[in-house]
């Protein structure tokens, strides 16, 4: 892929900009997102997709795809993207085209608090489509609102933090259920103002879901939801082993297709290290995807994971 707009810094909006280009063949952005295995976000741009030929060709006449060609290394963890100098030269009349959503240097932090949900929106990853959602009614772009969210609040106070300019934060302050749309002055803590009170105070106090989600839990043993498909139980222990000695790593397959169900149970010797875990990986991506990290209980969803988080990354 050609590299993304200079205001795209985060992993989630670098994975956005892969999800729009093959959500542009496939016709469906769920679809796009389940069919990405591995995405890269460093010096070489680009993903691992499984789609079809007559796809693949679609694909290649997409705006900002550079190349496309078969995954040599379909069962390795590293996924080579350098472009040879054969392709190179292939590429040299490439006419590079972008459109930024916003001009540069238009963008505000905004920090808005909305109302809270309705009793069907419980996980962070359902809360993180009603936001989105709230944002589309400005953007008109699903994809556009959830590139834009780089924080969220959802279990005690409800709001986000956003990255737009004045004319939308003045549209955003009037859709139903968003409370109030500020300027955000915190912007580099990991704790947001989402309390009423304090909205103008410098001294920002931190929002009391995110201190019950720092304190150390309780439990051992944490549910992982949003996996991809294609994550393997030794890529999950690598990314979680570092916070200390693991029990046990278990994705949970469907009995009938072999295939992943995009979830799985991850248990350590220590609470303190499952809560430190739970702490750094919850939001991270794996394989291309955006991960859920929440304590385990005894209950396995009736519903598919993939369905509930796939808006999430």
């Amino acid at each position: 892929m050609e590299n993304p707009p200079p205001e795209f810094t985060s992993k989630s909006q670098i994975l956005g900009y892969y999800v729009q280009a093959l959500h542009g063949v496939l016709g469906s952005e769920k679809d796009a997102q389940m069919c990405i295995y591995h995405a890269s976000f460093g010096a070489d741009f680009g993903f691992c997709c499984d789609i079809d030929e007559d796809m693949s060709r679609e694909l290649a006449s997409v705006p900002g795809v550079l190349l496309i060609k078969p995954d040599p290394d379909y069962d390795s963890e590293k996924e080579d993207y350098r472009i040879t100098s054969v392709e190179l030269s292939s590429l040299s009349n490439l006419e590079i085209r972008r459109t930024p959503l916003f001009t540069v240097g238009t963008t505000k932090h905004w920090l808005v608090r909305v109302e809270k949900p309705g009793t069907g929106v419980i996980t962070k990853a359902q809360m993180v489509d009603y936001y989105a959602q709230l944002l589309t009614k400005v953007l008109g772009n699903e994809t556009d609102a959830q590139m834009c969210i780089y924080h969220v609040s959802w279990q005690t106070n409800f709001g986000f933090c956003c990255e737009i300019d004045d004319e939308c934060a003045r549209q955003l302050a009037g859709v139903p259920g968003v409370l109030s749309v500020l300027l955000e002055e915190n912007l580099d803590s990991e704790y947001k103002a989402y309390q009423g009170d304090s909205m103008q105070n410098s001294n920002l106090s931190p929002d009391s879901s995110e201190q019950s989600q720092a304190a150390p839990i309780k439990t051992k043993k944490l549910f992982i939801t949003g996996l991809s498909f294609y994550t393997s139980e030794k890529t999950l222990r690598a990314a979680f082993e570092g916070f200390g000695e693991l029990v046990q790593v278990k994705i949970i397959m469907d009995k009938i297709s072999k295939r992943s169900k995009g979830y799985a149970f991850v248990e350590y010797t220590t609470e303190e290290a499952a809560s430190a875990a739970l702490k750094e990986m919850n939001g991270k991506i794996i394989n291309g995807w955006m991960i859920v990290v929440d304590v385990a209980t005894d209950k396995r969803p009736r519903y598919s994971t993939r369905e509930r988080s796939a808006r999430a990354s």
